[in-house]
């Protein structure tokens, strides 16, 4: 079986992906834990029609349009900030 390759445009905007396989999750309970961009998913106004806004493998279909959402590169990951975003944050 071939890696999966992950699609670097793929993010939101300031984040990069990374794969939830290569994530360590013991200590966390939770791999949304481990993304960086989980406050801005858990609020109520995120566009989740965005494919790149999806973290999941799999693709949803969206209650309102009834479009097909999903990433393109068919990987499972969790997203985390770009080392130039946090040096905006100090």
């Amino acid at each position: 079986m071939n890696d999966p390759v992950i699609n670097t445009q793929e993010a939101p905007q300031g984040y990069f992906a990374v794969l939830k396989s290569s994530v360590k999750t013991a200590e966390l309970g939770n791999i949304c834990r481990a993304c960086d961009w989980r406050p801005t998913c858990q609020k109520r106004e995120t566009d989740f029609t965005l494919h790149n806004h999806r973290c999941m493998d799999f693709p949803v279909i969206h209650t309102e349009t009834g479009r097909e959402v999903r990433r393109l590169d068919g990987c499972s990951v969790v997203f985390k900030l770009l080392p130039s975003a946090h040096a905006d944050l100090s």
